[in-house]
């Protein structure tokens, strides 16, 4: 397996279910945007996953300062939802828009009662797998 670094932005209530997610990966955790920022600045990311609950609800902020990075700006940027927050499926699906118009890669639910668990954390998995591969 090829392992990607990957920059995990997130709350510490997510981490068990992204390692779950991306097992054998290279997982860098941050917790602020700040932190997040001097990560960035190392760079060799090769996948960013984003909680929606990341610093406050900053999740947004984040994937734009991404995006505007050149060293970055086509690394996979996926953002999750793992909190167990009751959102409607068209809350979910403006999200997902949402993301996808800040140059996000998806927007992918992994909490528990999501009925698509299983296949967004195989998804997220599968984007991980295929960074792991491109050079940093």
């Amino acid at each position: 397996m090829s392992q990607a670094k990957v920059l995990v932005a997130d709350i510490p209530e997510a981490d068990e279910k992204i390692r779950d997610c991306l097992p054998g990966h290279d997982l860098h955790f941050v917790r602020t945007l700040g932190a997040a920022v001097r990560e960035l600045r190392r760079d060799g990311y090769q996948l960013i996953v984003i909680d929606m609950h990341f610093d406050d609800s900053r999740m947004f902020e984040l994937l734009r300062y991404v995006r505007s990075l050149p060293t970055h700006k086509d690394v996979p940027a996926i953002c999750v939802q793992c909190e167990e927050v009751m959102l409607s499926e068209a809350v979910l699906k403006n999200m997902e828009d949402a993301v996808k118009a800040l140059g996000g890669t998806a927007f992918v639910d992994l909490r528990d009662g999501s009925h698509v668990l299983r296949k967004h954390c195989d998804f997220l998995s599968r984007v991980a797998l295929e960074a792991g591969l491109r050079p940093n």
